[in-house]
């Protein structure tokens, strides 16, 4: 495995970890790592408009904001 590889593989896992955080506090979130994006929204308009403008910088970058590696 190499570094990149190891890097999302970590980035995944705290993605997921925060996730937990959030629904145990009951809290909406955004967050982007190196490698990885998360979001838990419950109607926050914050957290919605830092996630439209991520979408909008990864279409610019090559990336598809639409990619769930969650499942």
């Amino acid at each position: 495995m190499n570094e990149d590889s190891n890097k999302i593989i970590k980035a995944r896992k705290f993605c997921e970890k925060v996730k937990e955080l959030a629904k145990e506090y009951n809290l909406s979130f955004f967050l982007v790592t190196e490698g990885a994006s998360a979001i838990n929204n419950n109607g926050c308009e914050a957290v919605k408009n830092a996630r439209d403008n991520h979408i909008k910088w990864e279409l610019e970058h090559g990336s598809n904001p639409y990619d769930d590696w969650s499942k």
